[in-house]
C-alpha cells in the first residue's frame, strides 16, 4: 500500500507541474496573440493531457459563407429547363462563312445555276452609329472576307434574292504578324479566354448548365470559387475591378449625361497592357442597348479590343424583331454567339489571346433561358479542347453576379445568392505541372474569400509573374497565385456590409438551443461513424466543450432592399423583412474516454429545424496515437472517432495491479 501511494503522490505532483507550465505557456502566448495587429483573429487551442506539443496557435477563417443548397426548395421552384432553339426556313440560306471564307451552299448552287453575290462591310462609327461600306460587286465562293461582319446580297438572273447579315473571323497582316515580345517575367505568353453570362449564381449555374458543368469541371478538372464575392451592384461594380483594379467611382466621370463626363478610352483597362505584349484581344457583348459600358456609360470612341461585335449585333437588332431574335436565318443565337468565339480560335490559333465575351440575354430576366445554350457550350469548349486549342490557355467560365429580378432577389436565398456568382478557371496540365505552388494556392483560395479586385491581379501575372507565397489582408486585390490569408475579411476587401456574404460571427454558451441541440447532433455522428464496431470502439460521450460560436447572414443583407439605377453607389434602400433561415455552429470539445479533441462545424435549418454535418466538417485536432490500434487493419477511415475498448481494459488492470501490491 505505501509503494501505491507513493506512487500516486509522484503521478499527482508531475502532473501539478505539467499544469502550471502550460499555463504559463498559454499566457505567453496569449500576450504575444494580443500584440498582433490581428489579434481578433487568433484563438487558443487548449493544452491537454500532457501533450505539450498539441498546444498552438490557430488563425480562424474569418470569412465563412453560408452553405446553399443546389436543391433549395423555394429557388427549384423558379428552375425549367428549357428546350434548345431551332430555326427552321422554307430554304436553306444561300451563304454561310468558314474559316474566314464566304462560301455558297450546295443547295443554292444545285437549285440557282447563275447567281451573283455581293459584299459589304459593316462599319463602326463610334459606339452608337453603323453604317455599310460600298458594295464589292460578283464575289465567288470561297471568298475572303476583309471584315468580321458584313452583308451579302445575292440575285439570280430571274431576280431571285437573298439578303442577310453574316459574322465571322476574318484573316488580317495586323492580327497574324502582330509582335509578341518576351514575356520572362509571365507565364510564356499564355493566353487568358472568359466567357461571361450576366446573372448568373454559382448555385444558379449549378441548376441550369448541368452538361457544361459536368463536363468542364467533373471531365476536364476546372478548379471553382466557392465563396466569390461581389464587391457592388450590377455588372459594372464586377467589370471595373476586375479589368481595371478599380472602383467606377475611382475611375473619371463616363455616366450618360453627366457634366464633363468621358468615353472610356484611356481608362486602365486591361486589354491596353495585353495588346502591347502581343496579345489579341476582344471585349464581345450581343446586347447593344445593356451592354455593361453602354447602359449608363458613354462606351469607347475608338474600337476598344480588336474584336468587338457591337457593331454586328446593332446591325443584327436593325434588321431582326425583337420577338424573333432567336434565330437569323437558319443561324441560332446561342450558336451565332458562340460561332464567332470559336472562330477567333480557328484563324489565329498560335496567337496570344486576352478574350472576354460576356453575354446578357439568355440569362439576365430570366436565368432559365440559359438552359437552351447548354449544349453549344459543352459542345464548343469540347471541340476546343479536343482540337488542342486550348493547351497553352487559361479559359475562364464566370457569371457577374446572381439574379437581381425582383422574385427571386427578394427572398433569402436570392439575397445571398446574388453576392456570390459562378468563376472557374480550366488551366492546361503543363501548367500545373510547372508551377505547382500557384495552383496549390488557388486550390486553397476557392474556400476563401475572393473578390473580383483579385482577378485582376491574377491577370496581371501573365505579364509579370510576382510569385506565390502568402498574400496580404492590407491589400485590396491578392492574386489568386498567392495564398488568401484565412484571416482576411470583408474590411480587407473592401467590401461594403450589404454585399458581404461572410457570415457574422458570435459567441454563445452552451446553453443556447441550437448550439446544444449541434453538439449532441455531431456526437452521435461521430459514433454513428463505429456503430459497427462497438466490440472495439467505446461509445464516446461529451467531456468539456472549449469554445462554441454562432454564424448567421448579416443583418445588412437581410434588410436590403434594392440600389438606384447608378450602381448602387449613391443609393441604397434598406427596409426588407427577411429574416434567416440558416445558422452554422462552430464548436470545440473534448470527448470521453479517450480525451479526443474535436472541431466541427454544424449546419441547422431553422425553417426545418433540422441539423447537419458531413464528415468533412469534422475535424480530430489533436493526436490520437495508439488509441484507434484495434481497428487500424479493420477500418482506418474511423481511427479519429475510435478509442479502442481494450485501452480502458488495459488501463483498469494496470492501476488494479498497482493498488493491490
Amino acid at each position: 500500500m505505501g509503494k501505491w501511494c507513493t506512487i500516486r503522490w509522484n503521478m499527482m505532483r508531475a502532473k501539478v507541474a505539467l499544469s502550471l507550465l502550460s499555463l504559463w505557456i498559454c499566457v505567453l502566448l496569449v500576450f504575444y496573440a494580443g500584440r498582433q495587429k490581428s489579434v481578433r483573429n487568433w484563438s487558443i487551442v487548449s493544452w491537454y493531457s500532457g501533450h505539450l506539443e498539441d498546444s498552438r496557435l490557430v488563425i480562424r477563417q474569418e470569412c465563412i459563407q453560408p452553405k446553399l443548397r443546389v436543391d433549395d426548395p423555394i429557388m427549384k421552384k423558379s428552375v425549367k429547363r428549357l428546350r434548345p432553339v431551332t430555326c427552321k426556313l422554307r430554304e436553306e440560306e444561300w451563304v454561310y462563312v468558314s474559316n474566314g471564307t464566304v462560301r455558297y451552299s450546295a443547295s443554292a448552287l444545285k437549285k440557282y445555276s447563275n447567281f451573283t453575290c455581293y459584299y459589304q462591310s459593316l462599319l463602326r462609327e463610334g459606339d452608337y452609329n453603323i453604317s455599310w461600306a460600298e458594295p464589292e460587286l460578283e464575289i465567288t465562293d470561297g471568298y475572303a472576307m476583309t471584315s468580321d461582319f458584313f452583308r451579302i446580297n445575292c440575285v439570280t438572273s430571274t431576280n431571285k434574292t437573298f439578303d442577310s447579315v453574316f459574322s465571322g473571323v476574318a484573316y488580317t497582316k495586323e492580327r497574324a504578324e502582330r509582335p509578341e515580345p518576351p514575356l520572362p517575367g509571365g507565364f510564356e505568353g499564355m493566353s487568358i479566354v472568359i466567357m461571361g453570362y450576366d446573372s448568373m449564381s454559382r448555385m444558379s449555374w449549378l441548376r441550369r448548365l448541368v452538361k457544361t458543368r459536368e463536363y468542364f469541371y467533373n471531365n476536364l478538372g476546372a478548379i471553382e470559387l466557392e465563396s466569390h464575392n461581389i464587391v457592388g451592384d450590377g455588372t459594372t461594380a464586377v467589370m471595373f475591378p476586375m479589368l481595371t483594379g478599380k472602383f467606377e467611382w475611382e475611375l473619371p466621370e463616363a455616366r450618360l449625361k453627366y457634366p464633363n463626363a468621358t468615353v472610356m478610352d484611356q481608362f486602365p483597362f486591361l486589354w491596353h497592357d495585353m495588346k502591347k505584349a502581343g496579345y489579341l484581344t476582344s471585349w464581345c457583348n450581343a446586347a447593344p442597348k445593356t451592354a455593361p459600358f453602354n447602359w449608363r456609360m458613354l462606351g469607347f470612341e475608338e474600337q476598344p479590343t480588336d474584336f468587338y461585335t457591337r457593331p454586328f449585333y446593332m446591325a443584327f437588332e436593325q434588321r431582326v424583331p425583337k420577338k424573333l431574335r432567336n434565330c437569323l436565318g437558319s443561324r441560332t443565337f446561342s450558336k451565332l454567339w458562340l460561332n464567332y468565339f470559336h472562330d477567333i480560335f480557328m484563324m489565329y490559333p498560335h496567337k496570344r489571346k486576352f478574350l472576354f465575351h460576356f453575354l446578357v440575354e439568355m440569362s439576365h430576366d430570366d436565368n432559365n433561358l440559359i438552359t437552351k445554350m447548354d449544349d453549344d457550350i459543352k459542345s464548343l469548349i469540347q471541340e476546343l479542347h479536343t482540337g488542342g486549342y486550348l493547351n497553352n490557355t487559361l479559359f475562364i467560365l464566370m457569371g457577374d453576379h446572381g439574379a437581381r429580378y425582383s422574385k427571386v432577389r427578394s427572398t433569402y436565398s436570392g439575397k445571398l445568392e446574388e453576392r456570390l456568382p459562378y468563376f472557374s478557371f480550366l488551366f492546361p496540365q503543363w501548367f500545373q505541372a510547372k508551377y505547382p505552388q500557384a495552383i496549390e494556392n488557388l486550390r486553397t483560395n476557392t474556400k476563401r474569400l475572393t473578390t473580383p479586385f483579385d482577378l485582376y491581379e491574377t491577370f496581371k501575372d501573365f505579364l509579370n509573374f510576382q510569385g506565390t507565397g502568402m498574400g496580404s489582408v492590407s491589400n485590396r486585390g491578392i492574386s489568386l497565385f498567392k495564398e488568401v490569408p484565412l484571416e482576411r475579411s470583408c474590411e480587407h476587401a473592401h467590401i461594403a456590409p450589404h454585399w458581404c456574404a461572410c457570415l457574422a460571427w458570435k459567441n454563445v454558451s452552451m446553453e443556447d438551443y441550437g448550439a446544444n441541440r449541434a453538439l449532441r447532433y455531431t456526437v452521435d455522428t461521430i459514433n454513428s461513424y463505429t456503430a459497427s464496431y462497438r466490440n472495439e470502439c467505446a461509445l464516446l460521450s461529451v467531456e468539456k466543450v472549449t469554445h462554441a460560436m454562432k454564424l448567421e447572414t448579416r443583418t445588412e443583407v437581410l434588410k436590403f432592399l434594392k440600389t438606384d439605377d447608378e450602381g448602387g453607389i449613391y443609393n441604397i434602400s434598406f427596409n426588407a423583412k427577411n429574416k434567416n433561415e440558416m445558422a452554422m455552429y462552430q464548436l470545440t470539445f473534448y470527448t470521453t474516454p479517450g480525451h479526443g479533441y474535436f472541431e466541427v462545424t454544424v449546419t441547422h435549418d431553422l425553417l426545418r429545424n433540422q441539423f447537419s454535418v458531413n464528415e468533412k466538417e469534422i475535424s480530430r485536432i489533436n493526436k490520437y496515437g495508439d488509441a484507434p490500434a484495434c481497428i487500424l487493419n479493420k477500418n482506418r477511415q474511423i481511427r479519429q472517432y475510435c478509442y479502442c475498448l481494450s485501452n480502458i481494459k488495459s488501463y483498469w488492470r494496470l492501476t488494479t495491479r498497482y493498488k493491490y501490491q
